[in-house]
């Protein structure tokens, strides 16, 4: 005998609805089909389950007693397959991503669903870090893969250039370079101090940033900030200074902070995915691979 269990779902909507048309639209099929899988159904079981009538369908003798046991048995393999994906989630893989707070407003919500779509049997944990703490967090096995601008070299791990993202600057709006309704030379900061980070957090980060100014002919004084600038960015209000973020911060809305695109060229800093050099886990190697792909293309 041949009787599937679409055909045992279809045969409980009619006997429970008793009425061909309402099982179809129950079901989302049209009302032929539903009656050629009735039809399906009795000639494999040999019998009538229906009686056909001017006003629907009733159950005959057979019919109600397949029904009882039918009922039941679609009902227990219903569970035993919500069970078996609840096993199945529990023991799904997992990988960590680390971030630094720039990375969060464009970056991750970009690359997230990709990973999750690529890869639909590992859950992906997003953990966002202060500045400085991708990598001593991915070296020390709190995080399987991490995204970093400028991250300080480290001889157990694989770092890869993505690609470059460009600089832009906050001022406080009340400077009046912020009025400005067009992107800035950073020789225009002349004069200004730069905030930023103690260097022990991020070096190499740190030191790209001056770098990118000496390139763009000045040489600030460095004020000393917190690690996450846009949270303190009431600090930029005190005095002439400037920040120096990465581009896609400005999509960020911020009471009395102006973010302005910068002209010069060499105003970028590379974006970097870090993970361990000798990872042998399946699932990471994979989603390596895909971040590895697609990041260079947003």
């Amino acid at each position: 005998m041949n009787v599937s269990l679409r055909l045992l779902r279809v045969f409980i909507a009619v006997s429970r609805e008793g009425n061909v048309g309402r099982a179809a639209a129950q079901l989302f099929v049209s009302q032929p089909s539903v009656s050629q899988d009735i039809r399906r159904l009795e000639r494999e079981i040999g019998t009538a389950l229906f009686v056909r009538g001017a006003h629907g369908v009733t159950l005959t003798p057979a019919g109600e007693a397949l029904r009882r046991d039918v009922e039941a048995a679609v009902e227990l393999i219903d569970r035993a397959v919500d069970q078996a994906r609840s096993v199945a989630a529990t023991h799904r893989s997992r990988i960590s991503v680390a971030f630094s707070p720039s990375l969060g407003h464009k970056l991750m919500p970009d690359v997230l669903p990709m990973l999750e779509a690529r890869l639909p049997e590992v859950i992906v944990d997003e953990r966002e870090v202060d500045t400085g703490e991708v990598v001593p967090g991915v070296r020390g096995g709190h995080f399987d893969l991490g995204f970093a601008h400028c991250p300080s070299r480290d001889a157990g791990l694989s770092i890869t250039t993505l690609k470059q993202d460009r600089l832009c600057v906050a001022l406080a709006s009340g400077h009046p370079l912020a009025e400005r309704d067009t992107p800035l030379h950073l020789v225009e900061l002349d004069g200004l101090a730069l905030m930023l980070w103690p260097r022990e957090v991020a070096p190499d980060y740190y030191d790209a940033l001056l770098a990118v100014c000496e390139k763009s002919g000045i040489s600030p004084a460095v004020i000393p900030g917190p690690r996450r600038a846009i949270i303190r960015s009431y600090a930029l209000s005190e005095g002439d200074v400037f920040y120096l973020l990465p581009d896609p911060t400005s999509r960020l809305s911020v009471p009395g902070i102006t973010f302005l695109p910068v002209v010069d060229e060499h105003a970028t800093v590379p974006l970097t995915l870090v993970h361990r050099q000798h990872e042998d886990r399946v699932d990471v190697l994979a989603a390596v691979a895909i971040l590895t792909e697609v990041v260079p293309c947003l």
